[in-house]
């Protein structure tokens, strides 16, 4: 890639146009003076400012163009990818409970090239309270199949769930600790289950995220020991000193605050109750993971989360560390999450060519994966092209 602003970390300024190589999808030299070999095919970022990847740390692949996943055509599956995730910068995202028939399908048929996309980790289906499936799920999933989504009554059955997942594929765990049966009616997870499952997932170590909701499912979620919450509780009336102590105990947060506004209300008294939960978090230390819950929220502009971020005090620069290296750090891939030699060529490509605001994170150029482009102009038009492969040298 030439004429690309850097911008390596957070924590460091954006350079001066300059090249980045890569080679076997991994970044081998970085600077203005650096010499690309004859024959390398070659992305212009045109003084653009270019990021590592993007992850996105809470999806689902709920919607009907993913029910064909594994047999599906790649000339419907590749555009929806390209739509939900690919135009808006990530390279890894975390599915937080989907039909792991249909996401796990996917990740492969990504992993072998058959189709461009984001690196898929997946928590399955997720678990639920006893009898305590959300009301917005079992209006729209058919009796049969709710008979097999897990709900374990017991600390027994909570690791056997765990652990039968983690065997069919699952990275990641996710708990209902809170979950809406009805409108305005949370339902909490049994302690003893929550901690259970906890404990088998980290026994297996994968990270656990759970959907807090209201207190009740927020203290479940942070006594049990869960290592980060899907969302901000959207009731988050006397959730103050519980937050405070997840961030002090390191557990992270996804906000999602665009999702409440855009599926629930935009009236002030829901919404600012729920920025200033994630102001005093921060404010205390807390970490942040960024996740949108597209999916579920069916808007794949991410555009109005970046804003509210900013509305909550994030700069541009923590919006970046919630989108690169908070993740990487907390999943474990010390290969990704910054722009540097050694690091895998993830990289997203913005349109601004000044140092970004919150809204630019949302206005995405082109993204590159393994050092391979997997969205751009030249990919959609042309399919995609290796950044570094020097065996075109005649």
């Amino acid at each position: 890639m030439t004429d690309a602003r850097v911008w390596p970390s957070p924590d460091e300024p954006i350079s001066e146009p300059a090249t980045i190589l890569a080679r076997d999808g991994v970044i081998v030299e970085i600077g203005p003076g650096v010499s690309v070999p004859a024959g390398t095919p070659v992305i212009a970022a045109a003084g653009r400012v270019v990021t590592s990847g993007f992850w996105n740390c809470h999806v689902h692949f709920t919607q009907g163009v993913w029910r064909g996943s594994r047999r599906g055509a790649a000339s419907t599956l590749q555009p929806a990818l390209d739509d939900m995730l690919l135009r808006r910068g990530f390279t890894t995202v975390l599915d937080l409970s989907s039909d792991p028939r249909n996401t796990l399908a996917l990740a492969r048929r990504i992993e072998s090239g058959e189709l461009r996309g984001p690196a898929i980790i997946t928590a399955g289906s997720g678990l639920y309270p006893w009898r305590g499936i959300p009301y917005y799920i079992r209006e729209n999933t058919p009796w049969y199949v709710r008979l097999f989504m897990p709900a374990p009554a017991t600390a027994g059955g909570a690791r056997r769930t765990v652990a039968a997942q983690v065997r069919g594929g699952a990275g990641l765990t996710k708990l209902f600790t809170g979950s809406y049966v009805a409108p305005g009616e949370v339902k909490p997870m049994r302690d003893a289950v929550a901690r259970a499952a906890i404990e088998e997932a980290h026994r297996r170590g994968v990270r656990v995220f759970a959907h807090p909701s209201n207190l009740a499912g927020t203290a479940v979620a942070i006594e049990a020991g869960v290592d980060a919450l899907a969302h901000v509780p959207d009731q988050a009336d006397g959730t103050e000193d519980l937050l405070r102590a997840a961030a002090s105990r390191g557990i992270r947060i996804v906000p999602t605050l665009h999702m409440f506004a855009a599926t629930v209300t935009t009236d002030e008294s829901y919404i600012a109750p729920i920025h200033q939960a994630l102001h005093d978090f921060i404010g205390a230390g807390g970490r942040v993971l960024f996740g949108t819950d597209v999916g579920y929220l069916t808007e794949h502009d991410t555009h109005g989360e970046f804003t509210a971020m900013d509305g909550v005090g994030m700069s541009p620069a923590e919006i970046l560390r919630s989108l690169t290296t908070e993740p990487a750090a907390f999943i474990g891939h010390a290969d990704v999450g910054t722009v540097e030699l050694g690091r895998r060529a993830d990289l997203t490509i913005l349109q601004t060519r000044d140092a970004p605001d919150a809204g630019d994170f949302a206005r995405v150029h082109a993204v590159i994966r393994g050092g391979r482009a997997v969205y751009g102009d030249d990919v959609r038009e042309r399919g995609p092209r290796l950044v570094d492969d020097t065996r075109q040298v005649p």
